[in-house]
């Protein structure tokens, strides 16, 4: 069965935001073979790294610079660190897991243009965030896309 260019875009670009609960169970139900789900999906998912880690960046760097602007401007006012509820969260979830977490865990349970944006905006290397995205958007595809396929033709047979 030839695949549609309409379908092929249209799971790319949701695999480029939400890559397992989205992207592959969409191509599954398209009836893409596993072969074409995983490098479909991957390839949304790499162009959305690159597309939100990019973005990511320059973000974090205006609010950064907004930052240090601001804080210039209050220099009068006694400014002290408040530590709340969310700022523990991040701190934690940074300090337990690392990069190498946050990739891990970005197809999974973040969206990719959360887990980028987290990803930029508490480690340095752009190169070692993009890699570790990489691999980690390559090992979910492939590894829901091999979990997901019976289920999806189950599903298939039974209602269709």
């Amino acid at each position: 069965m030839g695949l549609d260019i309409l379908e092929i875009i249209s799971v790319a670009l949701v695999s480029s935001i939400k890559l397992v609960w989205g992207g592959v169970p969409m191509a599954l139900s398209f009836g893409f073979s596993i072969l074409e789900t995983i490098f479909v999906t991957s390839s949304g998912g790499i162009i959305g790294v690159l597309a939100f880690v990019a973005l990511s960046d320059f973000l974090v760097k205006r609010f950064k610079k907004r930052a240090k602007k601001r804080k210039l401007e209050k220099t009068s006012q006694n400014s002290v660190k408040i530590f709340t509820r969310k700022n523990k969260l991040i701190v934690r979830i940074k300090t337990r897991f690392g990069l190498i977490g946050i990739a891990f865990l970005t197809p999974i349970l973040f969206s990719i243009p959360l887990g980028s944006f987290l990803a930029i905006r508490y480690f340095k290397s752009k190169q070692k965030v993009i890699s570790y995205m990489f691999a980690s958007v390559l090992f979910w595809s492939f590894s829901t896309s091999l979990l997901l396929n019976p289920l999806i033709n189950a599903i298939r047979t039974y209602f269709l």
